[in-house]
């Protein structure tokens, strides 16, 4: 499999070279040096305001290679900082501009994989990389077209059309060049499910006859099956627990899906999967009609993160029609008030390991090259 090529690239950003030069070109090796030398939000907040992404682009494609080569001694650490730095400008712009920088990251995972064995900087690069495309949600884009889970047949395609731009299958990369890695097998999976993941809406009944039981559709069987074995992984089976229940849950399997949630529980460490699996179990008790055992699961998952909007709107909706009205008002005030600043897990969870992203952030900086 191969990646854009830095020629491709380069003409791909050329269309836009006179009307860039035209505007002063941003120093970006120099904020480079800055984010090497450990001044990280400095450098990135430089590069924050640029209006014009152009010149920019162009230059990470032309100086910044020439740049790493000229010092054969500290190519390393250059190296690893210009990937750095563009992934936590992506990070800061990625609302607005992930579809202009995604192609810088893959040219730079390319950097990467050409420069020798794998490193820990390349493996916490590539997996903030992977969280940065989740909250994108850009399922092709990692995975390519006509993706398959491992335990899946393959499956002839016709072969793609001339002039179509192949998706970098940013992901399957990543996954040969860290095989078994149960990270990347996670994300896989997660993002496979995209598009795939529909859930009931809430308070609306279904058409199904709810007597018949759960309807398990292939793409859910087939989720599941893919993540049954990460369930044995330590450092995942929390996740792949709450993610197999949230796709129990869509289906209608609330039995199932509350085992999925006692079983991450059991082997959770991370909060925010203890919160994930506390609301999960909450939402699938009310749907049970069980609404003593949904306000207890909701008010356990509040203890692990106070404040967290979706439990609190969740509990407070079951509160109001208690008649609690005032409890339910306070909760919703203190929740949504100007000071609160919680990150919610439950409305992260549908964007992969982005819900990870402080701690992946952290963590690639911790394995720069000093």
């Amino acid at each position: 499999m191969t990646c854009l090529p830095a020629f491709a690239l380069v003409v791909a950003l050329s269309g836009s070279a006179v009307v860039a030069s035209r505007a002063p070109s941003p120093d970006l090796l120099a904020m480079i040096d800055t984010y090497g030398s450990g001044q990280y939000d400095q450098a990135v907040k430089q590069a924050v305001g640029i209006d014009d992404l152009g010149p920019l682009r162009r230059q990470f494609v032309q100086d910044v290679p020439l740049w790493i080569a000229g010092d054969p001694s500290r190519a390393a650490n250059r190296r690893a900082a210009a990937a750095g730095f563009l992934l936590e400008l992506t990070a800061a712009r990625l609302e607005a501009d992930w579809g202009r920088l995604s192609d810088l990251v893959e040219f730079t995972c390319a950097q990467l994989r050409l420069s020798g064995a794998p490193t820990p900087f390349e493996r916490a690069w590539d997996e903030a990389s992977i969280a940065l495309a989740s909250r994108a949600r850009a399922r092709l884009w990692l995975l390519g077209e006509y993706a398959r889970l491992p335990h899946q047949k393959p499956v002839n395609r016709p072969p793609p059309k001339p002039g179509e731009s192949p998706s970098p299958k940013h992901l399957i990369h990543v996954m040969e060049r860290f095989p078994g890695d149960p990270r990347f097998r996670l994300a896989q999976v997660v993002a496979w499910t995209w598009g795939r993941d529909e859930e009931p809406i809430r308070n609306v009944e279904t058409r199904r006859d709810r007597s018949i039981g759960p309807l398990l559709r292939q793409p859910q069987l087939d989720a599941i099956t893919g993540l049954e074995p990460l369930t044995l992984e330590p450092g995942v089976a929390a996740e792949a627990w709450v993610r197999t229940g949230l796709l129990q849950f869509a289906a209608g399997d609330h039995a199932a899906a509350l085992r999925a949630y006692e079983s991450a529980l059991a082997v959770a460490t991370d909060p925010s999967m203890k919160y994930l699996a506390r609301f999960s179990a909450g939402r699938t008790l009310e749907a049970l009609g069980r609404l003593e055992d949904a306000i207890r699961a909701y008010t356990q998952a509040l203890e692990v993160t106070p404040d967290a909007e979706s439990a609190t709107v969740a509990l407070a909706s079951l509160q109001f029609s208690r008649d609690e009205r005032e409890a339910a008002v306070a909760r919703l005030d203190r929740t949504f008030g100007p000071r609160s600043t919680k990150t919610d897990p439950g409305r992260m969870i549908g964007y992969g390991s982005f819900i990870r992203w402080p701690e992946l952030q952290a963590a690639m900086r911790a394995e720069l090259p000093r």
